[in-house]
């Protein structure tokens, strides 16, 4: 309770200096003050009042207190400090759309709460999980058929080692790098998920060895095949996190302890990365002289990480008020595109691009030049009001307090595969949330394809009891 209060106490203090010490009009300030009191009333209920172990809520709140207030507030600081009113979007900085991005912001964040404390007080049935006496052995299949995608996908792999992004690899469409990436090479992590387990309600004997040892080499698949040097840092940590919770469960087993390792995760270790990655040196220069290092976080500081690029949520949101203001709402258009990521360009000619390339294209076009960065980000909410205004707002809002009430369930129930997909899907929330929804609800959708549905079909196939409880 001690540590709790601590916590809870330096989150507070953490927004106080954002108050006191920024140079930002009362009227605005009020207004992320206003957020902020419904964001600690959340982190309050959540660590003192929820009984349930719920991961994915402690993301949204890490996600809001970064993205929508501490990165908002620094940029409207920095535009009244340095008097240019250009953000990093190039977007031209206008109290208005501040004003209202704000308004909209807090208006989503009660309708959600109120939502989401609601789908979690329904009792759901809890359908016990049958335990499969040849689950061993299906366990063996599925590695052998790992090694096979590994084998197979090898040249792909070297490859990504090389070019370090797999989006960079000519002459593959992004729709069989998708199938490939999220789905096919996604195997070993939801057998090793599988396996792991099968290991916890298994008392030691022949096939408790066996299985183990196959988890162990499933493990050295998974981290070859997703690692920093094939997967870009937002799809990674949902996988990490993900494999230190099915590891050491006791380190993120509880609200006040993943809630913790967000903030740390996202306060030290993201901004360390993100200054590493664009230090200008290389990992070498950086070992042998660890000096570069502290040479760039003393030009650059922890704050010009939050008035970068990575942390444009806000003000992408309010790019695109101004541009349905200024045009029109897409009416489901923008939404339809992430809806139907999987169908092709060539059957769907003028499928819509995603809402952050929308919305880039838009900055481009009135504010920047042919050479501005046009692959942005654009969040869950922005999604919601650029297709159908407040009423998107709401909607968007209830449907993900739905969506989170049903992982939340799935976290705390006994099927193992529903556990790991609940809490990847806790920990991918951050990406989801920054959006664009094209990219995050395709990259979910095909995580949850390959640990619960490719399962429940080949299981499905043997007619095993024990997975007939897959919705």
């Amino acid at each position: 309770m001690k540590l709790k209060s601590i916590f809870f106490t330096l989150f507070i203090a953490t927004y106080l200096p954002l108050i006191l010490f920024t140079k930002i009009p009362f009227f605005i300030k009020t207004l992320f003050t206003l957020n902020f009191l419904v964001l600690a009333v959340m982190t309050y209920y959540y660590l003192y009042r929820d009984k349930k172990f719920a991961p994915i809520l402690s993301s949204y709140i890490v996600f809001n207190f970064l993205f929508f207030l501490i990165a908002p507030m620094l940029q409207v600081h920095n535009v009244y400090v340095t008097e240019n009113l250009n953000l990093p979007t190039k977007l031209v900085y206008n109290d208005y759309l501040i004003i209202k991005t704000n308004i909209l912001v807090l208006l989503f964040n009660i309708v959600f709460f109120v939502f989401y404390r609601y789908f979690n007080a329904i009792k759901n049935k809890v359908v016990s999980y049958k335990k499969n006496k040849n689950l061993p052995f299906h366990i063996i299949v599925f590695f052998f058929l790992s090694i096979v995608i590994f084998i197979l996908n090898f040249s792909h792999i070297q490859s990504e080692y090389l070019n370090s992004n797999y989006f960079d690899l000519e002459g593959t469409s992004k729709s069989s790098l998708l199938i490939r990436e999220k789905i096919i090479l996604m195997v070993p992590f939801m057998a090793f998920i599988m396996a792991i387990g099968y290991l916890r309600i298994t008392k030691k004997s022949k096939n408790y060895y066996y299985i183990l040892f196959v988890t162990i080499l499933l493990l050295v698949l998974v981290l070859l095949i997703k690692n920093p040097l094939t997967e870009k840092r937002n799809a990674l940590g949902p996988i990490y996190i993900t494999l230190i919770f099915l590891l050491l469960p006791r380190l993120l087993n509880t609200n006040f302890k993943i809630l913790v390792f967000l903030f740390m995760s996202m306060i030290i270790v993201f901004p360390t990365i993100s200054l590493i990655t664009h230090s200008g040196y290389s990992l070498e220069q950086l070992v042998n002289n660890p000096k570069l290092f502290l040479k760039k976080a003393n030009e650059h500081g922890i704050t010009n990480t939050f008035t970068s690029l990575n942390y444009d949520a806000f003000i992408n949101f309010s790019a695109s008020i101004e541009y349905a203001e200024k045009n029109s709402l897409s009416y489901g258009r923008q939404l339809s595109g992430g809806l139907f990521f999987f169908v092709p360009r060539k059957v769907w000619e003028n499928k819509p691009i995603s809402s952050g390339e929308f919305i880039g294209n838009y900055l481009r076009d009135n504010y920047g030049d042919k050479y501005s960065f046009t692959n942005l980000s654009n969040p869950y909410v922005s999604e919601g009001y650029l297709n159908f205004g407040i009423l998107g707002i709401i909607m968007f809002a209830i449907l993900l307090a739905f969506f989170m009430s049903r992982m939340t369930n799935w976290v705390n129930g006994n099927d193992p595969l529903k556990k790991a997909a609940s809490f990847y899907a806790a920990i991918h929330l951050i990406f989801f949330l920054r959006g664009d929804f094209t990219n995050g609800f395709a990259f979910l959708f095909a995580t949850f394809i390959v640990i619960l549905v490719i399962p429940k079909l080949y299981f499905s196939l043997f007619k095993r009891v024990d997975y007939e409880n897959y919705k």
